[in-house]
């Protein structure tokens, strides 16, 4: 009689397969552009280290600390920001001889970098948990939005009679938690901290950065004075 498998060990076999792309961002013509980049970096037509012209590279250790959860990350979890890539391109995670890698587009926005760079990170943690994308995808932001976005601090920014927000009071909320705002309103309304009407008004703001900068301040008591005097403030500038 063979030897009882250990209850771990399809995690492990599944973990450490051929390289694959785990999880894409994007519409259909940024998956697209993923597929090609991967099979390009798969088959030798370009090489991703070391860093310099193609990518810039770093490891991700400090975000699957901030993330939190023991999760079964890949050996050596790697970020690498490409340029000179099709602005469409989002970004994705995958497995490359072995290692977690985690591909975005260097050239996007900085607030949503980091949010991709921070979700696609995570997927690599829960990806042998989860075998349907569209799960891996939801867990993922699930658990983004618990470390970036906890509750006590997007509640702070948001009132229940708050009709609508300035636009660089919308850029400075995105910049606190540095991640692209519709992505704190969806915090919000899942947290049911804006109705949905909030949502849907909050959802047509274009941030905007103020002329001047400014400094987002917050009371220590989470106090609405600080947030009523930037809403509706005559001075934006």
């Amino acid at each position: 009689m063979g030897k009882k498998q250990p209850k771990n060990q399809l995690l492990l076999d599944f973990s450490v397969r051929g390289n694959r792309i785990v999880l894409q961002l994007g519409q259909v013509e940024s998956r697209k552009v993923a597929d090609q980049l991967f099979d390009g970096l798969v088959n030798g037509d370009w090489m991703i280290e070391p860093a310099g012209e193609v990518a810039d590279i770093s490891y991700a250790q400090d975000i699957v600390h901030q993330i939190g959860h023991k999760l079964p990350y890949p050996e050596g979890v790697k970020i690498a920001q490409l340029h000179n890539v099709d602005p469409v391109f989002k970004g994705f995670s995958a497995i490359y001889r072995q290692k977690g890698w985690v591909f975005v587009n260097a050239a996007s926005e900085i607030n949503e970098r980091n949010y991709h760079i921070h979700l696609l990170t995570v997927s690599l943690g829960l990806h042998t948990i989860y075998a349907s994308t569209t799960s891996l995808a939801s867990r993922s932001e699930q658990l983004i939005f618990e470390a970036l976005l906890p509750y006590k601090e997007v509640e702070t920014f948001f009132r229940d009679d708050i009709s609508k927000i300035p636009d660089f009071l919308a850029s400075d909320i995105a910049n606190f938690f540095k991640v692209p705002f519709p992505m704190v309103l969806k915090r919000a309304l899942a947290l049911k901290i804006i109705s949905d009407e909030q949502y849907r008004n909050f959802m047509t703001i274009t941030p905007a950065a103020a002329s001047k900068p400014r400094e987002l301040f917050l009371s220590k008591d989470g106090s609405i004075d600080d947030l009523e005097a930037q809403l509706f403030s005559g001075n934006h500038d």
